[in-house]
């Protein structure tokens, strides 16, 4: 029964720290840009996007793994990735009909989508690594 219940809560904490993480950057999306540092140079913006993707794809991938056994199934990063492609382009639209100082940029979506298949690739590569 204990390994039973082991494997239960063994995802857990994994799955509260996407959650966290997305609701965060979320969060973050919506912060007035005045309040945010300004920076002159604009691919800083693009690379802030992928990074912050690259990690949302790589901690929801590996809650996904842990989740099922230590297996790896291509439809989970093809779910994951129209699941993120969606969220990117919604926060965009809402950004450009909620805030004042923010809008709208079909660039970020694609910043987002880039750094989204990063992360699969990445992760896929690497994921043999979390069994031990």
């Amino acid at each position: 029964m204990m390994p039973h219940i082991k494997h239960l809560l063994a995802d857990k904490p994994l799955l509260f720290i996407a959650i966290l993480y997305s609701c965060f950057i979320s969060f973050l999306f919506f912060i007035p840009s005045q309040d945010l540092p300004n920076v002159h140079f604009s691919a800083l913006d693009k690379i802030v996007h992928i990074l912050i993707y690259f990690i949302l794809v790589n901690l929801w991938m590996l809650y996904l793994y842990i989740r099922n056994g230590f297996q790896f199934k291509n439809k989970w990063g093809l779910i994951l990735l129209l699941s993120v492609l969606l969220y990117g382009i919604i926060i965009e639209i809402l950004q450009g009909l909620l805030t004042i100082s923010r809008s709208a940029d079909i660039f970020d979506v694609v910043a987002n989508l880039i750094g989204s298949f990063i992360g699969i690739y990445f992760f896929k590569s690497i994921k043999n690594k979390f069994k031990a």
